[in-house]
């Protein structure tokens, strides 16, 4: 299906462009977008379907996707439980000739290195995946943490993951199988994408107004609510509401995460109308209540408990 990209344009630290993070959400789901940076994913748990540059993957447990700057990607569906852990990071933390090789390296091959849930992969595949797998952990621990010197740690392992990429992968793609029944290409028409990818846009910079609704959504698309109501649900698999709650839930999840800010002020700046709506929509998504869902943060980074669930 041809798109008109939605871009996704979060900025970096200038000095150290990179991040990475874990999902929360026990249904992971995001629309096709691109971006000018490099992504690596981990399906720590679960399944997701990967749709990239117009081929549908599926990631099992143990799998890593890479995304190269400028490829039209997105999540439309995932196992409820899926646990994904992101890494993205600019060539700007490469030295300039370092740079090239290590792009062409990282993501010359198949999208998808598969994991210990595919027992006929070759050796070089066993190889490669053990070692890039401890160097992300490593990355992932390293980043978390910010010990002195983490930043180090982390150009480090991204240093030795090209490396590795180079000397055991191949730079062939491999046929890319198409995994359902449905590809991008079966799917709404150019002239649909313009106008959906215009809805997702107002639902990422809009997603804290309260009064956002499936009307203005609609009008944003030039349709009449109904038809747009079942188009949203056919392109996405959820309701117009339900999507915008997932969104808003997952800012809410970062600012839980990152700043001690009270719930209720939270629950107002994701564009909730009330605190009672805002625990029960958040824990509808992700299983637990915000506050219990940040106490289990706070054990998790003093080491009290494990990183997943709630």
């Amino acid at each position: 299906m041809k798109k008109i990209p939605w871009q996704e344009k979060e900025e970096f630290g200038f000095s150290f462009p990179f991040r990475c993070w874990d999902s929360a959400l026990p249904e992971f789901i995001f629309p096709s977008h691109w971006h000018e940076y490099y992504e690596l994913v981990i399906v720590l748990d679960g399944k997701v379907q990967a749709n990239i540059d117009g081929n549908a993957w599926e990631a099992l447990q143990g799998d890593i996707v890479a995304i190269n700057p400028g490829q039209l990607h997105g999540y439309p569906y995932s196992e409820k439980g899926t646990h994904l852990r992101f890494f993205q990071f600019e060539m700007g933390i490469f030295s300039k000739d370092a740079g090239i090789v290590a792009g062409e390296a990282l993501f010359s091959r198949k999208p998808v290195l598969r994991g210990c849930g595919y027992p006929e992969r070759d050796a070089s595949d066993k190889a490669l995946h053990t070692r890039a797998c401890g160097l992300l952990t490593d990355m992932f621990n390293e980043y978390r943490e910010q010990k002195k010197g983490y930043r180090l740690a982390v150009k480090s392992d991204l240093y030795q993951l090209a490396l590795v990429y180079l000397r055991n992968g191949s730079p062939e793609h491999e046929s890319l199988p198409n995994l359902f029944l449905s590809s991008m290409k079966d799917q709404a028409s150019f002239v649909t994408e313009q106008r959906m990818e215009r809805v997702y846009q107002l639902i990422f910079k809009n997603f804290d107004n309260i009064e956002l609704d499936l009307e203005e959504a609609a009008r944003t698309a030039a349709l009449s609510p109904s038809y747009f109501a079942h188009l949203f649900k056919k392109q996405t698999g959820r309701s117009f509401y339900d999507y915008l709650s997932t969104i808003r839930v997952s800012h809410a999840l970062e600012f839980l995460l990152k700043t001690d800010l009270p719930v209720s002020l939270i629950a107002y700046k994701c564009g909730f109308d009330s605190l009672p709506t805002f625990h029960r929509v958040f824990k509808a998504e992700t299983g637990c209540t915000p506050a219990a869902y940040r106490k289990k943060v706070k054990e998790s980074n003093d080491g009290g408990c494990s990183e997943t669930g709630c």
